[in-house]
């Protein structure tokens, strides 16, 4: 041994090697390669941000004023509202382009950005210009992507995913393990916009006050006695009033020039925003800005905010000179944060100093006023401070987000999701239990039907779950539990393969070859490999597609799905040769369950008719239900907001939405939202779309202080901020949520459809391909839809019923994985077809009867173990998968019955005008 026990020895010996065989990993970074739960299965934060390309406008047209360009942009918005997809930018040239002439302008595209100073890197042409600001575009979205990255590495997060969703404005951030959301979205959406500038005093401010009350006054006035206003008898407070000048006069605070009731803030803001109030104000105060203060003060219960007023210049410090950002602690133990600039902001900061020695000054954060420092004297290095009563946790992530640099633009939350680690424990404990329940299954039918050979199938299905797991974690992906599922179907469609090899071996036997003459040609083209392939391709299909259109679990489950794909084809291929030859050379024979097969000969294209009758029934009483009931469509593709509650005790869903509709009102009327058992009975999943549409952020605390005065009888013990905070062993209050904007539901459902659409267009192409005529691909494409049709009607018709019918994202991954699972077994029964076809003389309906006596065993088999293991997982497998693993049911048990009774009898419809011994509808 190298170290001879010598532990230090052995340690540096490690690290000093460069890779461990051929992998480019040394001992330690394998050593730390572990497997990434989502959020599902560990607890933890999704989010999904949208960058404003309106506001970059805005910014790299120094908020130009231009009524065309205003209404460029308010075009672009309402575009963007209708196509969550569609490009801003070219939304806002065309409307440009298109009314240029009606505007009689004579402005190019680069008038209105003639005020920046970058104008000069290009010439003026308006397509030069149209290249320039989309790089300017896409490397402030880059930027925003990389300081967003730098923010949750700073954050602590471990394993944090951050990335940018295809070549969209959005990003989308999942942190596993996180529960302070509020925390988050806080350090996430601060632009870290860090301004330096004069401020004005109360004594300066104040007259002017007085002067404009009468204007606010005369506003209310009018307003009072205009018609239908009921609040016109109503006394209303003067704009003095609000200012709370007496309380301000306490403070001891002459910077302060009001003191105002958050109720209040808004009417203030408005106010001191208007033009009357800009147009009255003497010239010398036309740059004034009132800015909020960073924190409240508390009189008699009641939150008021400090009101300063600051002087607004171009020339004024802002954030890009800062170098460092970090926290220190002064002689009473408060927080400081110690700001250092680099060389051009400290000669600037020096002359700032030096104009406003003996006065104070405001910084600046995000428009709030955080501290106004009093000048003593010249500061020449370039160096300031931030204090203000700052917490430990609130001077971490402000020296977080002022480090890593300020967003080039604001970032806004279109859709979010938080797990309590309580519910993804639990998620967890049933996902393997269920797993573990449904692989057991699986090896001992295999051992069962097949004997020794089955033993074989078994371990190859072991190498095959380790491979799985072992791409997942070299590739760093993240296992959620649609993933799970994922890799369960997997494993058993895999066994699929073995099925068929097998089938295809006691064939051969049947038909007079030897052991291992029926070994050896069952893994080639003539024997199984072709139906193998051809089955495999087009659920690769849909994998690829759910793993380009599909985000957050969707693409967790297509990640699974794709690897699990060619590992089953390699351990099924290889691993299953290599396992039944070193048998047969070590024990000379090989024992195969030979059962009675080849004596079926059933008629199914005779009973064909009967088939078409019962599934047109069925597709008309799914089309019937879809219009009278509908489908019960998630807040994936509509919007709103979900909570899971466990209560104290077990509750009535409609009594429970009954005491949230008395707080959830909205233009006067109530918002009854949406209540359904989620598993237990004293466990309730709340859907609610009570103003979703609002865009304040104040918004989702208001919901959740309204949610729990309405429940808080269920709640006795427990205060309004552990009923919502979501936290470790948590047993009661809210256990998750998550939140859908209606523009990202919009993006959500077109991807929905482009997803199915271009699954079943390449499954149609590549049959049509692989099997030479167009009858092939229409009777697999007409089965498909039969399938989706069926399993939607079924989802329309019981979802009154059952309450986990939704349709969501993980029904589409469901859908799609059914069309797979669908077209492996009409692909099957195609390939036993065009067999049959060039090496018999039969007529047409007997090779296809023939085709489907053939392949019965395999797909009985198949199916059989399939829906073994979905009803296993169904039931064991806990509620937030339910409705995942019932469409699975459905469809698989559907697409069996089409595979074998729809897809072969359209081909035969489609051909049976030719000639009995005409092999042409095949080759």
């Amino acid at each position: 041994m190298y170290s001879k026990g010598n532990l230090e020895t052995e340690k540096k010996y490690l690290e000093s090697k460069k890779r461990i065989g051929f992998l480019k990993y040394n001992h330690f970074s394998a050593k730390n390669k572990v497997l990434n739960l989502g959020l599902d299965l560990r607890g933890g934060i999704s989010l999904i941000l949208e960058i404003s390309e309106k506001d970059l406008l805005k910014k790299f047209s120094n908020n130009s004023k231009n009524p065309v360009f205003l209404k460029a942009l308010n075009h672009a918005d309402k575009e963007k509202e209708k196509n969550p997809n569609v490009d801003y930018f070219s939304s806002f040239l065309n409307f440009f382009y298109r009314n240029k002439k009606k505007f009689k302008t004579d402005f190019s595209i680069s008038d209105f950005f003639v005020n920046r100073s970058y104008v000069d890197e290009i010439n003026y042409t308006d397509r030069e210009f149209e290249k320039f600001i989309r790089k300017k575009i896409e490397l402030s979205i880059s930027d925003t992507h990389n300081i967003l990255i730098s923010r949750m590495d700073k954050f602590g997060v471990v394993q944090p995913n951050v990335q940018r969703i295809k070549k969209s404005n959005r990003i989308l951030i999942e942190l596993p393990g996180i529960e302070n959301i509020d925390r988050v979205k806080n350090i996430l959406q601060k632009r870290a916009e860090l301004h330096f500038l004069e401020i004005y005093n109360f004594r300066e401010i104040f007259p002017h006050f007085e002067k404009i009350n009468k204007i606010y006054s005369e506003n209310e006035r009018l307003e009072r006695f205009e018609p239908n206003n009921l609040s016109s008898a109503r006394k209303t407070r003067s704009f003095i009033e609000m200012l709370n000048i007496s309380k301000i006069n306490k403070m001891d605070n002459n910077l302060v020039v009001g003191l105002v009731h958050k109720k209040e803030m808004n009417k203030i803001t408005d106010f001191l925003n208007s033009m009357e109030v800009v147009e009255y104000l003497p010239y010398a105060l036309q740059n004034i800005k009132f800015l909020w203060g960073s924190k409240t003060y508390q009189y008699n219960q009641k939150k008021y905010v400090p009101l300063f007023a600051v002087k607004e210049e171009n020339n004024s410090l802002n954030g890009d000179i800062i170098t460092s950002a970090y926290k220190s602690f002064g002689p009473l133990n408060e927080i400081f944060i110690n700001i250092k600039m680099n060389q051009k902001g400290a000669k600037n900061w020096k002359i700032f100093t030096e104009k406003n020695i003996g006065r104070n000054i405001a910084i600046v954060l995000d428009d709030l006023v955080y501290t106004a420092p009093f000048v003593k004297s010249v500061i020449p290095n370039g160096i300031s401070q931030i204090s203000g009563n700052l917490s430990l946790q609130e001077s971490e992530d402000l020296v977080n987000v002022l480090s890593t640099g300020r967003l080039p633009t604001s970032v806004k939350i279109i859709q979010s999701e938080v797990v309590g680690p309580s519910l993804g424990k639990e998620t967890i404990q049933k996902g393997i239990f269920s797993f573990f329940i449904a692989i057991i299954f699986v090896f001992i039918w295999m051992f069962y039907y097949y004997i020794i050979p089955g033993l074989y199938a078994n371990i190859a299905l072991i190498f095959n779950f380790v491979f799985i797991l072992g791409i997942l974690i070299s590739i760093n992906s993240v296992l959620t539990f649609p993933g799970i599922a994922g890799i369960i179907l997997t494993l058993a469609m895999s066994m699929d393969s073995y099925v068929l090899i097998y089938e295809k071996i006691k064939e051969d036997m049947r038909n007079g070859r030897s052991i291992r003459s029926a070994i050896h040609n069952s893994f080639t083209f003539q024997g199984a490999l072709s139906s193998i392939i051809d089955g495999q391709v087009t659920t690769l299909l849909c994998g690829i597609i759910l793993f380009f259109f599909g985000i957050g679990p969707i693409k967790g489950f297509s990640t699974t799905l794709i690897i699990g794909i060619f590992t089953s084809f390699f351990s099924s291929i290889c691993l299953g040769k290599l396992f039944l030859e070193w048998h047969l050379n070590k024990y000379k024979k090989i024992f195969f369950r030979i059962w009675n097969s080849n004596k079926i000969s059933w008629d199914f294209l005779s009973k064909r008719k009967f088939s078409y009758a019962i599934s047109f029934i069925c597709i008309l009483g799914s089309l019937i239900s879809f219009y009278y009931k509908g489908l019960n469509l998630g807040i994936d593709f509509v919007g709103g907001r979900t909570y899971i509650i466990r209560f104290d005790r077990k509750v009535l869903p409609d009594h429970i939405s009954f005491l949230l509709s008395k707080y959830f009102i909205e233009n006067g009327k109530p918002s009854s939202p949406k209540v359904l058992p989620f598993g237990e009975k004293n466990k309730m999943k709340i859907v609610t779309k009570y103003k979703i549409w609002n865009e304040n952020n104040q918004i989702d605390q208001e919901i959740l202080e309204k949610m729990f005065l309405a429940l808080k009888p269920y709640f006795p013990t427990t205060d309004f901020q552990n009923f919502k905070t979501i936290d470790k062993d948590k047993s009661l209050g809210i256990l998750s949520s998550e939140k859908v904007e209606p523009i990202i539901a919009k993006y959500i459902t077109k991807n929905a459809f482009i997803s199915i659409f271009f699954s079943l267009f390449g499954i149609f192409f590549y049959i049509f391909i692989r099997f030479k005529k167009w009858k092939f691909g229409l009777g697999a494409l007409v089965s498909l839809l039969h399938d989706t049709i069926i399993v939607l009607g079924l989802f329309s018709i019981f979802h009154e019923r059952f309450s986990v019918l939704e349709i969501d994202q993980s029904f589409i991954a469901a859908l799609l994985t059914i069309i797979g699972y669908s077209i492996n077994d009409t692909v099957i029964v195609y390939d036993k077809i065009r067999k049959f076809s060039g090496t018999e003389s039969f007529s047409i309906k007997e090779i296809i009867n023939k085709g489907i006596n053939s392949t019965l065993t395999r797909t009985m088999n198949t199916s059989f173990i399939t829906i073994w293991a979905i009803c296993i997982i169904l039931f064991f497998g806990g509620t937030t998968i339910r409705s995942f693993m019932l469409a699975l049911l459905f469809g698989v048990s559907i697409g069996t019955y089409s595979s074998i009774f729809i897809a072969s009898s359209i081909v035969y419809d489609l051909s049976k005008k030719k000639e009995k011994n005409d092999k042409s509808f095949i080759y």
